[in-house]
Order: structure tokens, then C-alpha cells, then sequence
């Protein structure tokens, strides 16, 4: 009996310990909604807000503090009181000083005493420096960010250009000019002024408008990546100008990427068989794997012989101990054709080393200045003979994975190409290598050929004299 009384008193206790969670829970998700109402002008939206922080011996503080994220700074200031309702109050003052005076006045006025910013210079090499400290991905990338900013900040600064600007001295002179100048440069109104400078270059040409809106918009995508807000979380010491640069700044609309397929398939291997399989075959298996399996530069350039599967008849695209991946969704197993693993099998019983493109055992990679490739002097003896063999694009081996992707999707879907060309969204492929390479018209052809009398006309005799006054010249049409 007391056994079951025992029981019974414990489940109302557990009973009553979950109830009073779920009130208190219910409670504090009514003060949230309740805040939500309210401006930040209002004392009571930032009731809810308000937070006391714990040094480092985790001994918390009695007094209130007001965690803010401004114009992408994250700041904290003391409300000084335990007074929840003064100290609400005196964060709605802070807040509409912020807005008011922005906030170096605003820390001067609440913050008087705190340690003076390290007296960074404020400069475009300052910034430059700093955040490759904190940026995490591949030099090249970080190198192609700055390289932008430089690109437009220089322009912006009207330093001048030639062809040898890059050679030797010069190249520390040009980025010196260029670094050495103020943040402070980089305003709205001056980077606006940039992109349509910049624009205006290409004149009356629609076509060459269009590629500088293109370059437009990826430098300053890329020049804006060193101002993100993972960047600033990292930064210290360097005061940035308000508003940041190139955040909120203008972009031009997206342009469309749609590849248009130019290529004649039939007539580039036919040349290829009878130029390259001979005389160079490292080139020709390098076509063979850029259209028929998709593949990227950097991953032909590092396709080891144990990653192509003979028997299965794919390529197993893996990060390994000589080349990582673009992405973690460029990974997969690409099938390749009977054909292709056949002359695959001739290349690797000559094959002298574990790579399936020769060239040369040196350093590759990502670099500052950009990517190095391991056989880069047969990716350059292909693009030369694609581009007499018609491939007239700015990056050709990469045409060729676009022409890949076209196929697939006209043949076997939008879906289908996605995987084949391992993209991390289906909409990339959407926007980039979806392209009807079957002729579709209206089918209006045969009414014309079957219901209507046949039409022709008779061209205007060319005209060797000048006309005679009055003389009337007609463009007979007969119907037949």
C-alpha cells in the first residue's frame, strides 16, 4: 500500500514538475510574441532582450547589458543597474542614439572608458591583410576576392594601366598606389559611378554590354566577400567606414547563362581521330573526359587510373591524397561509354605513371594567383586545337562540360544532367546547361507545302546606271 501511495506521489510530483516547464515555457513565448509588437523606440521590446553576461570565472553579473548587432558590428554595453525596467529603458536611449549618431559617438557617450581600437591605418592593404588571416578557403579564392577589390578601388583612384604593370617592380608600385589609400574611398556613390564606367567602356556593342554587366556584377560579388559578416566577426582593430563597403551597393540584373550549343560534335572527333589520337594522345584523352564524362580541369588534372573502374565502366570522382574537391557534391560515380573505356584501356597499358593524364611530377594546386595545374601544357595544347576546330569560347575545356550537359539534358532530362554533372542544386543546372539541341518550330512547313500554291520570286535585276527620270523599277512575284 505504500509501495503504490510512494508511486503515486512521485508521478504527481513529476506531473507537477513538467507542468510548471511547459507554464514557464508557455509564458516566456507570450513575453516574445508580445515584444514582437512593439518598436525598438519602445522600452518594452527590449525587455526580452536584455542579458547578464559571466566573466571568466563564470560568476554573473548583477547588472543588466544589451547585446545589439548594428550595421553589422555586434556591440554590448553595460546598462549599469538589476533594474530590469531601467535598464530597458536605458537601452531604448542607446538604441535611438545609434540610430541617431552612429556608433563611434554612441560608444564614446556609453562607453568612455573602455580601451582605445588598436590605431590600425584604415587602408584597402590593411583589410586585404586581416582577412586573409581569417579567410579558411583556398588561396585562389581568396586571391581572385582580392584581385577585385584592387581591380575597382584602382579605378575608382584613376591609377593608371599598361601591360607591364604586373612585371617585376612595377607590380609592387601599382598595388602600393592602390593599398595604401583609404577605405573611405569605397562609397556608394563611388562604386555606383564604377559600374557605369566600367559598363560604358563596351560603347554601342549590346554584346560586349552584356559581358561587362556580367564582369560588373562578379567583381563586385567577389570584392564584396572580403566585407562579409563572417569576415567582421573575425576582424578586430580596423575601423570600417559607415556603411561598409559595397554592402547595399547596386547590382545590374542577372544576366542569362542558358549555353547555346555551337559545337559539331561529329565533325571535332572525326579531326580529333585523325589529328590527336596519334599524335597526342594525352590531349585526346583529355577531350575524351572533358565531354564524355563531364569533367572539371582541376579533376582531370589530378584523375588517377586507380579511380576509373573498367569493369563497372564509371569514374569515381573522390577527393584523394593528390586533388580535393570543388565541393563535397562534386563527388560521385560518372558512367562513360563502352567505347570510351576501350581506348581508356590502350592509354593505361602505355601509361608510366598513376595519373591518366600525363605531364609533369610537380607542385599543382590552389594558389594566390590562382590555380596551377600538373599537365597544363596539355590542357593548353587542347585549347589551342579547339579553338581551330571552331570552339571559339573563353574557356573551351569547359565548353566541352557544358556540351556534355546539354546532351543528357535533351536526352534524358534536366534531372539526369544535374547528376551526371554532380551539381549541389538542380536550379544550377537549370539556369546554366539546359539546351534544346533538337530543332522545334511551329510545324507550320506543311500547310504551306500541301494546302498553298507554290510562291517565288523573281529578284530585282542588279541596276549598272543611274535611273531614268520618271521610269518605274518593279519587283515582279509570280505565282506558280
Amino acid at each position: 500500500m505504500k509501495r503504490k501511495q510512494s508511486k503515486q506521489n512521485s508521478s504527481d510530483h513529476c506531473s507537477t514538475d513538467v507542468n510548471g516547464v511547459i507554464t514557464q515555457q508557455l509564458r516566456s513565448n507570450a513575453v516574445r510574441i508580445q515584444a514582437k509588437a512593439f518598436l525598438k523606440t519602445d522600452s518594452r521590446y527590449w525587455k526580452t532582450r536584455l542579458r547578464k553576461t559571466k566573466n571568466g570565472r563564470g560568476e554573473e553579473s548583477p547588472n543588466w547589458s544589451m547585446p545589439i548587432c548594428f550595421k553589422l558590428r555586434r556591440l554590448t554595453f553595460s546598462l549599469r543597474t538589476p533594474n530590469k525596467d531601467a535598464a530597458a529603458i536605458e537601452a531604448r536611449n542607446i538604441y535611438n542614439d545609434l540610430v541617431s549618431l552612429g556608433v563611434e559617438p554612441t560608444l564614446a557617450k556609453y562607453r568612455p572608458d573602455a580601451p582605445k581600437v588598436a590605431d590600425f591605418p584604415s587602408t584597402i592593404g590593411a583589410w586585404i591583410a586581416a582577412a586573409e588571416q581569417v579567410f579558411d578557403g583556398r588561396p585562389s579564392t581568396f586571391g581572385g576576392y582580392a584581385r577585385s577589390l584592387r581591380l575597382i578601388a584602382g579605378d575608382i583612384l584613376s591609377v593608371s594601366k599598361s601591360k607591364k604593370r604586373f612585371a617585376g617592380a612595377k607590380k609592387s608600385a601599382y598595388r602600393t598606389k592602390i593599398e595604401e589609400a583609404p577605405l573611405t574611398i569605397l562609397t556608394p556613390e563611388a562604386i555606383q559611378a564604377w559600374r557605369i564606367r566600367f559598363v560604358g567602356k563596351a560603347g554601342n556593342n549590346p554584346a560586349l554590354q552584356r559581358t561587362k554587366r556580367i564582369s560588373a556584377n562578379s567583381l563586385i560579388r567577389q570584392a564584396r566577400s572580403l566585407f562579409s559578416e563572417k569576415m567582421l566577426k573575425f576582424i578586430k582593430g580596423i575601423q570600417l567606414p559607415s556603411p561598409v563597403p559595397f554592402h547595399g551597393c547596386e547590382m545590374f540584373p542577372r544576366e542569362s547563362m542558358r549555353y547555346n550549343s555551337t559545337i559539331d560534335l561529329e565533325a571535332l572527333f572525326d579531326a580529333a581521330s585523325r589529328e590527336l589520337l596519334t599524335e597526342d594522345s594525352d590531349a585526346f584523352v583529355a577531350l575524351l573526359l572533358g565531354i564524355g564524362a563531364a569533367l572539371r580541369r582541376s579533376e582531370m588534372d589530378k584523375l588517377l587510373w586507380r579511380q576509373v573502374d573498367f569493369a563497372s565502366g564509371v569514374i569515381r570522382v573522390e577527393a584523394t591524397e593528390v586533388g580535393a574537391l570543388k565541393t563535397e557534391d562534386s563527388a560521385g560515380c560518372v558512367p562513360i561509354e563502352e567505347e570510351v573505356i576501350s581506348i581508356l584501356r590502350g592509354h593505361y597499358a602505355k601509361a608510366k605513371g598513376p595519373f591518366v593524364i600525363g605531364g609533369a611530377d610537380g607542385d599543382s594546386g590552389s594558389r594566390e594567383w590562382g590555380q596551377m595545374y600538373r599537365c597544363g601544357a596539355v590542357f593548353d595544347r587542347l585549347i589551342a586545337w579547339l579553338r581551330r576546330n571552331g570552339v571559339n569560347t573563353p574557356k573551351p575545356l569547359h565548353t566541352l562540360r557544358k556540351e556534355a550537359g546539354s546532351l543528357i539534358a535533351t536526352n534524358s532530362g534536366i534531372y539526369a544532367a544535374s547528376r551526371f554533372l554532380r551539381h549541389a542544386d538542380i536550379q544550377i543546372t537549370a539556369m546554366h546547361y539546359a539546351d534544346q539541341k533538337d530543332r522545334v518550330s511551329v510545324g507550320i512547313g506543311r500547310w504551306l507545302s500541301l494546302n498553298s500554291p507554290q510562291i517565288t520570286f523573281i529578284d530585282k535585276p542588279a541596276q549598272t546606271t543611274a535611273p531614268i527620270a520618271h521610269a518605274k523599277t518593279k519587283t515582279k512575284c509570280g505565282v506558280g
